[in-house]
């Protein structure tokens, strides 16, 4: 054995190594209080609840058909909750029309991203799940705007008084 291996050994532990950690995403905490507010308001329950949260690289999921949206507490919660609150008003206002053209989608993703959609996704989905992640990175305003302009000719989603 090498002397020096039996020294360094215990620095392995000691000394962290930050290019080998996750970089997290945290919560707008902000922005994740308003859009609670604003899903309840439009009769949508929002939870953390849900045994697929226990599958490590989930951050949340609709579930299709109802007026649930999960973010499972991991990442940045409010981005998620863009997302799959996209995917309710895909499913209970849009129909599963398309909502934005497939020229903005492309502009406001990098080619990073479309490629990782391209792999994740199944093809009849893209245009989905790259519609709901584009959308996820409105501010609040714009995308509760967008909600509600997508709801505007159902009753599934319209604001209710508080």
């Amino acid at each position: 054995m090498i002397p020096a291996i039996p020294l360094l050994l215990p620095l392995a532990f000691v000394i962290p190594i930050p290019f080998f950690r996750p970089v997290l995403e945290h919560t707008n905490q902000g922005a994740w209080d308003e859009l609670v507010a604003a899903f309840t308001l439009r009769g949508v329950s929002v939870s953390g609840d849900h045994p697929r949260c226990r599958e490590r690289d989930l951050y949340g999921l609709y579930v299709r058909g109802s007026r649930r949206v999960v973010v499972c507490d991991r990442g940045d919660r409010s981005n998620t909750l863009r997302h799959e609150g996209w995917h309710l008003v895909q499913s209970l206002c849009l129909g599963d029309r398309q909502w934005l053209e497939p020229a903005v989608i492309e502009r406001r993703l990098s080619r990073e991203e479309r490629s990782e959609l391209r792999l994740l996704s199944q093809p009849e989905r893209w245009h989905r799940e790259a519609e709901a992640r584009t959308i996820a990175r409105f501010s609040v305003k714009d995308y509760l705007q967008e909600m509600d302009k997508a709801c505007a000719n159902t009753a599934s989603l319209r604001q209710r008084e508080p």
